[in-house]
Parts: structure tokens; sequence; C-alpha cells
């Protein structure tokens, strides 16, 4: 698997959750740690690298959002470019995983709300009043296969039911 040259993300917290649900290109598993970001004007350079194989990457972004406040990912009503839907719900059970096992419960309830922050995400990829996303929501390799092997996972009802259990987010 060969990394872009370029990542243009909306936030550079959109880039940290690139980083946790993009495999490795040697090793094919991740995800990665940051070493250092040298940023200037929505401009960053990366350098990461991979926790199980500790491969380091250099990874060139642009953030179209650069002073983007907290948690915020993308700000915009429109879907990633960078991550797809079936990453967007990989980062939404990992993240209620891990605040289901969080101490202290102000962990728990931040973790909790940065999935239901990738949730969200995940339901920008669904046209007004469609059911099913399009297939262009799923441009990962493995989200295609997901997709494929598993459409019902991703029905905006079932979206939109495990979203009505979550916290309401805050309209920034």
């Amino acid at each position: 698997m060969e990394m872009p040259d370029r990542l243009q993300a909306r936030t550079f917290n959109e880039v940290r959750y690139y980083l946790l649900v993009t495999p490795c290109p040697q090793c094919g598993k991740g995800p990665w740690e940051i070493d250092s970001d040298d940023s200037g004007g929505g401009q960053h350079l990366v350098v990461a690298h991979c926790r199980s194989c500790r491969h380091a990457e250099r990874f060139r972004v642009d953030c179209e959002h650069p002073d983007a406040a907290g948690e915020q990912i993308n700000p915009s009503d429109e879907p990633s470019r960078l991550i797809d839907l079936s990453q967007w719900m990989s980062l939404f059970y990992l993240l209620l995983e891990q605040a289901s096992r969080a101490t202290p419960k102000a962990q728990a309830r931040l973790l909790g709300y940065r999935a239901a922050l990738c949730l969200a995400e995940a339901l920008k990829f669904f046209p007004p009043g469609e059911l099913m996303p399009p297939e262009s929501a799923f441009f990962s390799p493995a989200g295609r296969t997901t997709f494929r092997e598993h459409p019902e996972n991703f029905a905006r009802p079932r979206l939109l039911d495990m979203q009505s259990r979550l916290p309401a987010l805050p309209k920034i």
C-alpha cells in the first residue's frame, strides 16, 4: 500500500484519526504514532512511526481549518476526503470500547464524545433522504470490502439509532 503524497484534511484532528485507521505500508498494521509535527499556516509535515513495526513515514498535510477548536474534526457538512465511512465506523467502535473501560469517568466521557463525533462524520456521507450510502463513501480497500460483504451495517436507520443512544453533540 502506497501512502499519498499530500493529505487534504479539514482539521489536524482529522489527521490524528486518519493515523489511527491507516495501515502501515510495511506491515499492514498500525496505528501510527506522531513523533513530530512541523506546522505553519495550515500546512503540516508530520513524522510518525507504526506502533507495530516502527516503520517511519513523513506525511505532508494541508488543513482547511487550521484553527479549529478543541475536539472539532470537520466544521463543514461535507464528508471527509481522507477517512471513509467504514473507517469512521471503525473509529466509533474503537472509541466506544475504550470509553467502556476508561477511568476516571471524565476520560470515559471524553472518549464517548469522540465516538459520537466519529459517528457524526460517518453520517455526512449519506445524500439527503437516502437510506444507504453511495459506494463512493468507501474509498479504502478494507472499507469497500466491508461494505460489499455487510451493507446492512451501514444503513442510515441503524446509524441514526446508534446516534440516538449517545449524548447530543453541541452545535459548533
